[in-house]
């Protein structure tokens, strides 16, 4: 794709767009513009071949929240708009005239209108904020006016008109700083594309870099940008670090491990993680967020945690203390969050070593006297682990071996794991064919994570009754079949007594 604005300067937009030019005059061009010069663009349109607008309130909250928190920094990025500078030459314009068809970033900029809108309402109704101040949002919100977008879809005005209650109630929270820092420190990049093909093309370039296919890269984004002032050395070596992983090591244990055990354990349908889910892994900044009660434990743990490590007599005894993160709780921007993905990365990695357990091997030594290892090895190599739903059945195992390491380290260990494989392994009594659908409404109907996260001690999740165990003709008559599972799996519940009846 020939597009002269990927060169490595940011070419300006020129006042060019209401002259008599032909079509193809306009080069391909682009620009960093406030979110007050982007909303006072003229001759935007919505083509109809984009979908409605979908975002939901949480989104418009996300962004509100955002905008606010950044409100101190010179200029906050907002993402990018595609652009077709459309020309159309019809019996309504004789002479032909471009037109700016929005081809991505629909929903930002209808949102980022919406916003204007409220805050319209609220600086009009408050002394809380300076003349000039008023001022420039009414100026704004009067451009705004004169630059007709038309919504059609019934869907996309009922959500709009959803979303602008909601922003008018979000954005009360707003002092005199945010509402400038929306209007002249936020910044989006629009990149202006003639050929209608090549502004797709280069929207699918976007995404096939990673952009929107790749939730855990926002995330790096955000946290990166989330970094204390004073720790911005660090940032080099935690990116290396986070670069030595490969893409898809990253989206695995985000989209197979925690996504799903926050989802569950806070008792959430959790199946695809996608760039909407990525607000469970933000939370809050230590030094910037309000100091609620609730954040002083977080900030003794955080503070603690430096100033052990960094201490001279470490370089004595060499002692280091990891930060004592937990899954269900509430995430420290910045550093943490990468050395949170490092944590957990490595806890599956540790028990593995721990029983020398190997996801290729395929033998079981009958000399091993440890019924934690047997299991083990059942799941991870029973003669059915080739198969889809049997993979499923062992992300689910490990997912709540996780999660349990994580609250109560290794104690009452081996109880635990027969537990978990008698509740992880139940399903293949029940379907035949597994989705991993099934295995999600399972975890719902019967949910051993939210035990965890309830549970005090060991005990009470040992102690937690399964409800879907198999009936007892199933479990004899699975142990001649071959074809549902391994044997050995139905062996193990028949010897055990694992049934219902």
């Amino acid at each position: 794709m020939n597009l002269k604005l990927m060169n490595n300067s940011i070419t300006q937009y020129s006042d060019v767009m209401d002259s008599p030019f032909s079509e193809n005059q306009i080069p391909n061009k682009a620009e960093i513009l406030s979110v007050s010069n982007f909303l006072s663009i003229q001759d935007v349109r919505i083509p109809e071949y984009q979908r409605p607008y979908k975002w939901e309130e949480h989104h418009v909250a996300q962004l509100i929240t955002d905008i606010f928190n950044h409100r101190d920094k010179s200029h906050y990025r907002l993402g990018t708009i595609v652009i077709h500078q459309n020309f159309i030459k019809d019996e309504n314009v004789p002479e032909g005239k471009y037109f700016l068809d929005i081809v991505d970033g629909q929903q930002r900029f209808t949102t980022l209108r919406l916003v204007l809108y409220a805050l319209d309402y609220i600086t009009s109704n408050s002394n809380a904020f300076e003349p000039a101040t008023r001022a420039e949002i009414k100026k704004l919100k009067m451009l705004v006016d004169d630059i007709p977008v038309h919504y059609t879809n019934k869907a996309s005005i009922k959500q709009i008109h959803k979303n602008y209650i909601s922003a008018l109630r979000l954005l009360n929270t707003y002092d005199d700083k945010a509402v400038r820092g929306f209007i002249n420190g936020c910044q989006v990049v629009v990149f202006y594309i003639t050929d209608i093909t090549e502004a797709f093309q280069f929207f699918d370039s976007q995404n096939a870099r990673g952009k929107d296919l790749y939730p855990h890269d926002l995330l790096k984004a955000y946290h990166l940008r989330e970094f204390d002032p004073q720790e911005i050395e660090k940032q080099t070596q935690i990116v290396q670090n986070w670069e030595d992983y490969s893409s898809q090591e990253l989206a695995n244990i985000f989209s197979e491990y925690l996504y799903r055990i926050k989802g569950w354990s806070g008792k959430k349908s959790s199946r695809q993680f996608t760039k909407q889910h990525i607000g469970m892994f933000k939370g809050i900044n230590i030094s910037k967020t309000e100091q609620f009660p609730y954040i002083k434990s977080l900030q003794i743990a955080h503070r603690f945690v430096d100033n052990y490590n960094g201490n001279y007599e470490r370089t004595i005894d060499n002692n280091e203390f990891v930060y004592p993160f937990q899954l269900d709780g509430i995430m420290i921007n910045g550093r943490r969050f990468f050395e949170y993905v490092q944590h957990y990365k490595g806890i599956v990695k540790e028990f593995k070593k721990k029983y020398k357990i190997s996801d290729t091997s395929n033998s079981f030594d009958n000399e091993i006297n440890s019924s934690t290892t047997k299991l083990l090895k059942l799941v991870y190599a029973n003669t059915k682990s080739h198969r889809e739903g049997e993979k499923y059945i062992k992300a689910l195992f490990e997912c709540l071996l996780i999660y349990y390491v994580d609250k109560f380290g290794y104690a009452e260990f081996d109880a635990f794991v027969e537990k978990a494989f008698v509740w992880c392994f139940s399903l293949r009594f029940i379907y035949q064919r597994l989705g991993f659908d099934s295995v999600d409404n399972y975890v719902l109907g019967n949910n051993m994570f939210n035990k965890i996260k309830e549970a005090i001690l060991p005990a009470e999740v040992l102690r937690y009754k399964i409800k879907a165990l198999p009936d007892s003709n199933d479990v004899i008559k699975y142990c001649a079949d071959q074809y549902r599972m391994d044997n050995r799996i139905a062996e193990f519940f028949k010897d055990k007594m694992y049934y219902a009846n």
